[in-house]
């Protein structure tokens, strides 16, 4: 990946020619500013006009790896290092995984073989935009060969990046961020480990300022809502229906099953159970067992959420005609078991009684549904406050004549 010996205006010349076909003419007129900035050498601005106007230009795609290879390669050291390897990604897009693999490989190794590489007196460590640059260049190094299928080299990777991250003493840029709990997601994904999936996904939302500039958001937030489903210490799904992403969801029954079962909503729960279009996605249907538990789990936490805080002791009858599935005292008790250890409540249960007294419910986000009705129960709560105080105002009278 070495940019030819062809002077940079030349280069720019040459793109431009193949791009005024398209009729684009504030990228035609970019790539006259890339060449007086190239000129004047204001390095900042160029990757800034390069950023901004140049490759979040759709039209700019048939011309972008040729513009990284033999443009921007050309001052690659005079710029922002992370700047520099978004460039190459939005440059491979179009690019199969090998080349990927290739080109990121590549740049790593020009970055990290610089000669001037800068050490600081206390530390003997690179600059840190120099660790920054490799620590992101490993991990999507580590996404592209989990996608190749080299499992193991990249959790090595993985591994290896997460005691980097462990040691480093100042805050990662967010672009560094998203791409390890992306591939750190993508990896867990394939060994099973569905909570973690669903946690490490959310944190890569976190680090998303602009959804609009996030590709494949509808598989992104497909893959969060399976996760979610099946991890088996997921039981609040508000985190995810309240995010801005969740809108993109365009699979009806999945978003039905997740709304459902954050609700407590027995009807659309197995309307959805019992739908053929749940084999889409295999590790979902074959887990219908498993979200029936959960669903018990969700109407329980639902009994108990919408209870009075005064009166929070439950018979055993009482909660078999409330939570689905259930069909004996037996069932019960485990299920009250479970949620204890899962900690989403603490109680005493009353075996001779055959009730639970619940002291403690898991604090939950909630959704706009589930905040309308607390409100309702608030306001109950202040007009018995109010009545309170007017009983004590009128019968203290008396007491201070």
């Amino acid at each position: 990946m070495s940019p030819i010996d062809a002077d940079a205006s030349t280069v720019l010349i040459t793109l431009r020619e193949q791009i005024e076909p398209s009729g684009d003419s504030d990228l035609v007129g970019a790539m006259y500013q890339l060449e007086d900035l190239y000129e004047r050498k204001l390095w900042f601005q160029l990757s800034e006009v390069l950023s901004q106007n140049v490759y979040k230009n759709e039209n700019s795609k048939p011309i972008r790896l040729k513009l990284f290879e033999n443009f921007v390669l050309k001052f690659n050291d005079k710029i922002n290092q992370l700047k520099l390897i978004e460039f190459l990604l939005l440059s491979l897009q179009d690019c199969d995984l090998k080349e990927r693999l290739e080109y990121l490989t590549d740049l790593k190794d020009l970055i990290k073989n610089r000669k001037n590489i800068k050490k600081t007196d206390d530390d003997d460590i690179a600059d840190i935009d120099i660790i920054q640059a490799l620590l992101f260049l490993e991990i999507e190094i580590a996404g592209v060969k989990l996608n190749l299928g080299f499992v193991d080299e990249a959790s090595a990777i993985i591994d290896e990046c997460s005691k980097q991250i462990d040691k480093i003493n100042w805050s990662l840029d967010n672009r560094i961020n998203a791409s390890y709990y992306f591939t750190n997601a993508s990896l867990l994904k394939l060994k099973g480990d569905y909570t973690a999936v669903y946690y490490n996904s959310l944190l890569f939302l976190a680090c998303i300022d602009d959804l609009d500039n996030l590709a494949n958001k509808h598989a992104i937030v497909k893959d969060i809502c399976a996760s979610a489903l099946l991890g088996d210490k997921i039981y609040n799904f508000g985190e995810i229906i309240m995010h801005d992403i969740f809108q993109y969801l365009d699979i009806a029954w999945l978003k039905q099953l997740i709304l459902a079962l954050n609700s407590g909503d027995l009807a659309a729960f197995e309307q959805v159970i019992g739908s053929p279009e749940i084999k889409q996605i295999p590790e979902i249907a074959s887990n219908v067992g498993f979200l029936k538990q959960k669903m018990c789990i969700m109407s329980l936490t639902k009994l108990v959420f919408n209870s009075p805080t005064q009166n929070r002791t439950f018979k055993y009858d009482a909660i078999m005609a409330q939570v689905p599935f259930l069909q004996n005292y037996d069932e019960v008790e485990h299920l009250l078991i479970k949620c204890f250890s899962l900690q989403l409540m603490k109680g005493l249960i009353n075996e001779v009684n055959s009730e639970v007294e619940i002291s403690w419910i898991q604090p939950r986000t909630m959704t706009l549904d589930q905040i309308d009705a607390m409100k309702k129960k608030l306001v109950v709560w202040s007009d018995k406050v109010s009545d309170l105080n007017q009983y004590m105002a009128s019968a203290g009278k008396e007491l201070w004549v």
